[in-house]
């Protein structure tokens, strides 16, 4: 009966701290490309948009690319683990050109890491890959928070 209690208890106080940490990361997190201009001057420029939300399910994620040669809008589920938030493809959204995912593959993992001092997001490529090559390097700071910040 002890024990029961005592893992209740735990359950109790760690259930809170998960939602938490979750909730935390609900916002918009963009990261643009500049990739100069091609040989017929045209302007090489992508920008990619992470939307987190919460439902009743956990965490789903819309990211979308758009600009030179690009057109990605993917459906997303995401999972937090301590620091991290893993964002998984699960589907095409109306807007997309290429389908080169299948359900279930890590895009991209986001990880909030202290550094000096310093919070910084740091980026690690999976199967989503940016399209200008010298942004390939994964472990980052790509993508930045671009939403307000409710501080209640």
């Amino acid at each position: 009966m002890k024990k029961a209690c005592f893992v209740l208890a735990v359950l109790l106080i760690a259930f809170p701290v998960m939602m938490s940490a979750q909730t935390a990361w609900v916002g918009q997190y963009t990261f643009d490309e500049d990739g100069g201009k091609n040989a017929g001057g045209t302007a090489i420029f992508i920008s990619h948009e992470i939307n987190v939300m919460e439902t009743d399910d956990g965490l789903i994620a819309t990211l979308q690319s758009n600009g030179y040669q690009t057109s990605k809008d993917l459906n997303c589920r995401a999972k937090v683990e301590g620091s991290k938030l893993m964002i998984y493809f699960d589907s095409y959204g109306e807007n997309n050109i290429f389908e080169t995912y299948k359900p279930g593959d890590r895009l991209l993992t986001l990880e909030l890491k202290t550094l000096k001092s310093k919070t910084e997001l740091l980026t690690f490529w999976g199967k989503f890959l940016p399209l200008i090559p010298k942004n390939e390097k994964t472990g980052k700071t790509y993508f930045v928070r671009s939403d307000k910040i409710n501080t209640n």
